[in-house]
């Protein structure tokens, strides 16, 4: 009994490093898009037009994609992060993250192809092999979020006899 409190312990840590993980990844997405942006501004902006107006309303509409894009994905990993940390410290949190973080993971995992094309350009191989690993490293996180949420569900329930009860009886906050 004592191991496995001590296990459950384990993965509670995990889940809240992994969901500061998730935060702090998100943050790096929207800094590498950023640094994109301002490295390669002529691929970005370069807009064929002779009208300064129309070049004008082009470059501030893919500004606000690329702002919206970015809130977007910031809210995703704020969302999974912020309830995996909830989580972890038998807080109220959404249990619906899961749901989300497993998605997330898909889509992670098959944006990978989107490198197989940057993989040819020999003279960007480094910073590609560099996404690559950062893209993997999140992915990494993902699923340990996941499975130490699934983990910790589980030996709640051994431990502790029903399912939504902690060890002092109390009914665990989660919202649907």
């Amino acid at each position: 009994m004592k191991s496995e409190k001590a296990l459950l312990r384990k993965y509670e840590d995990d889940l809240h490093v992994g969901g500061i993980g998730v935060i702090i990844m998100g943050v790096w997405s929207i800094v590498k898009v950023l640094i994109e942006i301002f490295t390669n501004t002529k691929e970005f902006f370069d807009v064929e037009s002779d009208d300064p107006v129309e070049k004008a309303l082009t470059i501030i509409v893919i500004l606000v994609f690329i702002g919206a894009v970015s809130v977007i994905v910031m809210y995703i990993h704020l969302y999974i992060g912020l309830n995996a940390m909830k989580a972890a410290r038998g807080l109220k949190y959404k249990k619906r993250f899961h749901i989300v973080t497993i998605i997330y993971t898909v889509i992670s995992i098959a944006a990978l192809i989107t490198y197989k094309e940057d993989l040819k350009d020999i003279q960007n191989i480094d910073t590609t092999i560099a996404s690559i690993l950062v893209d993997l490293t999140t992915i990494y996180i993902l699923i340990v979020v996941f499975i130490s949420a699934i983990k910790i569900k589980k030996l709640k329930e051994k431990l502790f006899g029903e399912p939504g009860q902690d060890g002092s009886g109390n009914e665990l906050l989660v919202k649907g």
